[in-house]
């Protein structure tokens, strides 16, 4: 359905929506018949979404917009009817989408940093940046660049820059939808912990226009850990050590799973906010462990001495206004285990790709496809990879053997976490050679499509068949088989094809 096409009727609807509930006064009475049809049609839509909403004052508008994926098809019909036009080409397109009604900005749950759009910590100059002008051209301003009920998303790639130690470098891609705005960096040695693995902290903020709707991308965490009593008192003796020289400790902490983080950790972090529930997130399990390099969960292989997996935590919360809002939090669980020699293994475990996704009460599952959409292009650049995880396992070898002849123990849990983290760089350079089909990819829920123009190819979403590109790094993806973005977006658009695994 045309834009305009779809304005003419939110212009119907809002002289119905006023007075289809209202008493049959003699203004009602003397309705046309298509709007009595209207009436009647739409009656039960706004006595089920908006029973509690007083008319007047744009009241049921704003009602029926911020539902408007739960109007029934006879409404629309009854208004297209009203109208004039022909009730079988509403039935034929996808959910008209009216745009929804602005609702107060979202706060972030307290303990989570700011979700309006600020700027994470970083040292100057370090801000994320997107591949696009923050401009947008003439009539973009219009499209419904991230609205479920229109069946497509106009997407723009960003990219969280290193400006300290990376000098420039990129560091991590992910695509947001076109019109939100963005800010990322990457701190260095600004982790609450001492642990090396936390020394890159990569931060991001990215949230829509009224910034009703915000992705956060919070710290990792690092802990160490060893089933030997002895073990750990050395580990707390090093640290206590160590802080009487100014160094911040790594906490000794025996592993947990994801869901049992989200539920100690970030749900004591967020004041005021209530948990609904704690589930599985496999998708984001399968994306870490791909980009450890290892092989999928599913395929069965051996993946040596390291586990992962991830959950995700939803709350409801009030936002600043007072405002009902709800979130999901999300994080992975890495454990690299180190085999014991007769004194029980030791540990050394992160809480990654701890993230935060909000909306408004009542908005979230209805945008549960744009945040897995999100989440599946989130990915690390190799070259930034190989310098950082470099740099960290230096540090466990310098720690290593300063610490090797008091003890010997503590020695051999660094060299062995360094080990680890130039065993993952290798298997990610291995990784990144070869094609990436099947299994893994559906479960973390991309697909390959290539451009036939340039036979690049790109993983992207796989809850849609159907992507474009222009030639400003934006993308559209669709799961209507009848839309085209040529004539409906501005700009050229070149279709890619899904590129299918070979029998």
């Amino acid at each position: 359905m045309s834009r305009s096409r779809t304005s003419i009727i939110l212009c119907v609807i809002a002289v119905f929506a006023e007075c289809l509930i209202l008493p049959q006064t003699s203004t009602a009475q003397t309705a046309s018949p298509q709007v009595s049809d209207a009436r009647t049609a739409c009656a039960a839509d706004i006595q089920k979404l908006c029973a509690g909403v007083s008319p007047g004052g744009g009241r049921i508008l704003a009602c029926l917009k911020q539902h408007k994926d739960q109007v029934s098809n006879g409404c629309k019909q009854a208004i297209l009817s009203a109208m004039g036009k022909s009730g079988d080409s509403a039935s034929s397109t996808a959910n008209p989408a009216p745009a929804a009604a602005s609702p107060a900005p979202l706060a972030s749950p307290a303990g989570y940093g700011d979700n309006t759009g600020s700027a994470p910590t970083a040292p100057s100059g370090s801000q994320g940046k997107s591949d696009l002008p923050s401009k947008q051209s003439s009539g973009s301003s219009s499209t419904p660049s991230a609205n479920p009920g229109e069946h497509y998303f106009v997407m723009k790639k960003v990219q969280i820059i290193d400006q300290g130690l990376g000098k420039g470098m990129p560091a991590y891609d992910l695509m947001i939808p076109k019109d939100w705005q963005f800010k990322g960096a990457v701190n260095v040695g600004a982790a609450e912990s001492g642990c090396f693995g936390d020394w890159f902290s990569v931060v991001a903020t990215a949230n829509n226009v009224d910034n009703s709707m915000a992705l956060q991308i919070l710290p990792p965490s690092t802990w160490q850990y060893t089933d030997d009593p002895g073990g750990q008192q050395q580990m707390q003796a090093q640290n206590q050590s160590d802080m009487r020289y100014g160094m911040k400790a790594c906490p000794v902490r025996a592993s947990v799973r994801a869901q049992d983080f989200l539920r100690q950790d970030m749900a004591k972090k967020c004041t005021g906010c209530t948990v609904i529930s704690v589930e599985p997130f496999p998708e984001l399990a399968e994306m870490v462990r791909h980009q450890l390099g290892l092989p999928p969960a599913a395929a069965g292989a051996n993946t040596g001495n390291t586990r992962v997996d991830a959950a995700r935590m939803r709350i409801a919360f009030n936002n600043a206004q007072g405002q009902s809002s709800e979130a999901w939090v999300t994080a992975a669980i890495v454990v690299h285990v180190m085999p014991g020699r007769g004194r029980g293994a030791a540990y050394d475990w992160h809480a990654v790709d701890v993230m935060t996704f909000g909306t408004p009460k009542g908005q979230l599952d209805a945008n549960e496809k744009l945040f897995k959409l999100i989440v599946s292009t989130i990915h690390p650049e190799l070259e930034w990879q190989k310098m950082s995880n470099g740099t960290i396992a230096s540090l466990y070898q310098m720690k290593a053997k300063q610490v090797a002849i008091q003890q010997q123990a503590i020695s051999q849990f660094r060299q062995h976490a360094a080990d680890v983290i130039n065993g993952i760089t290798a298997n990610q350079i291995k990784g990144a050679n070869q094609a990436s089909f099947g299994q893994d990819q559906l479960v973390r829920g991309v697909q390959t499509f290539r451009d036939s123009a340039t036979g690049r190819t790109y993983e992207l979403s796989n809850q849609y068949d159907r992507a474009w590109l222009n030639g400003a790094n934006e993308y559209v993806m669709s799961d209507n088989p009848n839309f085209n973005p040529n004539g409906n977006l501005n700009g050229n658009w070149n279709q890619l094809e899904v590129v299918r695994p070979q029998p």
